[in-house]
């Protein structure tokens, strides 16, 4: 019986030290200059967690809040190839809201899918993919899209952000 509690325990120690010396697993590719070698890694929840706070900081107006949540150079970079300013954006986010307020219409989303990818792990920052349907009501017309989100997240500050768009089309 000592004889098998010492090849349980062994076994067990040695499944321990190999899973943690065991190579991170990545995948995929990029074209990047000096980055060519370098493949994807699943990232960590710290970015996803800003993003989030970033996106419930911009549906509630806390202008300041986005301030401190980027950088100095931080950007935007729109579906039609615009890239924006955190200064831009807001005074864009103020002019919209003024027009949609008179109007009496609304804008509204939620995030439906949100991972992160590192393909430097512990160096630099992470990118994080965020899926988002998107509602526009004015009066008795609703419009839907998809948006598609990728965020340069380091240290919990917003570097960049891209976004792509998908109209849904309604089925009559």
């Amino acid at each position: 019986m000592k004889m098998i509690k010492k090849i349980l325990f062994f076994t067990i120690l040695a499944t321990l030290i190999y899973s943690c010396n065991a190579p991170e697993k990545s995948v995929g590719m990029n074209t990047w200059d000096g980055m060519s070698e370098l493949k994807w890694h699943i990232g960590t929840e710290d970015p996803i967690s800003t993003v989030m706070e970033y996106e419930d900081a911009w549906r509630n107006r806390d202008f300041d809040k986005m301030r401190s949540m980027s950088t100095d150079s931080t950007t935007f970079l729109g579906g039609d190839g615009v890239s924006t300013s955190l200064d831009e954006l807001i005074e864009n986010i103020k002019k919209n809201d003024i027009t949609r307020d008179s109007l009496g219409a609304s804008l509204s989303w939620e995030t439906k899918s949100i991972f992160s990818v590192d393909i430097a792990p512990g160096q630099g920052g992470e990118l994080v993919h965020s899926f988002i349907d998107v509602e526009y009501k004015e009066d008795d017309a609703v419009n839907r899209w998809k948006g598609m989100q990728r965020w340069y997240i380091i240290e919990g500050k917003v570097v960049n952000r891209s976004s792509y768009w998908q109209d849904i089309q309604e089925e009559e």
